[in-house]
């Protein structure tokens, strides 16, 4: 037998259909070498922003982003791969484009060190998602409203991918299960985004007016109250106090910010918003503040065409998993689903 022909054996032979759940095993099994498959699970049915007649085409664009998905793994190693339609997304306006996702989940094999025997997971933290015109997961909604839009915090950019910005995702963190990771991209037409960038002079502005607004019902509620006018006096003045006091750094700021710095982009910890002191350079911990650009949204697109689409995946510790989030992030394409917007 030539060495090429040895070689070929030897890797055909470290390829293994997945085991019986049970079966024998040692904890020295290359778990790679378990050929998964692909599987599909129970839909989430539609909810009420859907209406039953659009179910087929929401399908349908939900299977075509599928593909691209199971494009980017189509092996399964050491896991068992399934997915479903999700018809039940949260809207991002109304009226506006429908909202559903595609979910996938990547279930892993592993040798139980005290029984001895194959198992496969009943959970995982394996996860990949296309969150369709909805945001779920990738930027964190906020009470401020700026320009009369919500407005949202972004997660720490990370990189790219396929020339998407890269973020990480709110997936990363340690528990009994293991440690988690996570990533996002935001898919959208070419050099447009549903989100756009909050100045700093444009957070400032509304901060000041978000708490004149919370403050005035609070005062309004201790002039109709049945103190007595002294105590309702000095109870309202306390609350002015209150008020000046959350809107005097802000004011300062504003009132010495100069065009250059009023133009730059708000970069904010959460506490800043709600009771502000300063701007954080997002090496430091800062977020990126957004608001909603409702001129993205497209009327004329019909509802259940996709118009943005966020990629979101996440893994764990463990080779199966790790093997996963490699093979993904050099396989998916995020330009193979820019194709499928507005059609």
């Amino acid at each position: 037998m030539t060495h090429l022909t040895l070689l070929m054996v030897g890797l055909l032979a470290a390829d293994r259909s997945a085991p019986a759940d049970g079966s024998p095993c040692t904890g020295r099994e290359d778990l790679l070498a378990i050929k998964g498959k692909w599987t599909p699970r129970t839909d989430v049915p539609h909810g009420t922003s859907i209406p039953g007649s659009a179910v087929p085409d929401v399908s349908s664009r939900i299977d075509r982003i599928g593909q691209v998905f199971r494009a980017a793994y189509p092996e399964p190693r050491g896991l068992e791969a399934a997915s479903y339609r999700d018809f039940d997304g949260p809207p991002l306006v109304q009226p506006g484009p429908y909202a559903y996702s595609y979910r996938s989940m990547y279930l892993p094999w592993s040798c139980n060190t005290r029984t001895h025997k194959m198992q496969l997971a009943r959970e995982t933290a394996t996860w990949a998602y296309a969150f369709v015109n909805h945001l779920t997961w990738f930027a964190e909604p906020q009470t401020l409203q700026v320009a009369g839009q919500p407005t949202f915090l972004l997660t720490k950019r990370v990189g790219s991918l396929r020339g998407f910005p890269q973020y990480e995702g709110i997936h990363n963190q340690s528990s009994n299960t293991g440690q988690t990771f996570s990533r996002a991209v935001l898919v959208t037409r070419p050099s447009r985004s549903p989100l756009q960038t909050v100045t700093r002079k444009e957070f400032l502005q509304a901060y000041l007016a978000a708490v004149e607004a919370q403050a005035a019902p609070l005062i309004a509620d201790i002039e109709k109250s049945s103190l007595d006018p002294a105590k309702k006096t000095n109870t309202i003045q306390q609350r002015r106090d209150q008020i000046a006091k959350l809107q005097s750094t802000a004011s300062a700021r504003l009132a010495r910010m100069s065009p250059a710095e009023a133009d730059q982009a708000a970069y904010l910890t959460a506490p800043n918003l709600v009771a502000f002191k300063d701007f954080t350079p997002e090496a430091q911990g800062g977020r990126a503040l957004v608001r909603l650009d409702r001129g993205y949204l497209d009327a004329g697109v019909p509802k259940y065409a996709p118009q943005f689409v966020v990629v979101y995946w996440r893994w764990q510790k463990g080779v199966p998993s790790e093997n996963f989030r490699a093979e993904f992030e050099r396989r998916f394409d995020p330009n193979a689903v820019a194709t499928l917007l507005d059609h």
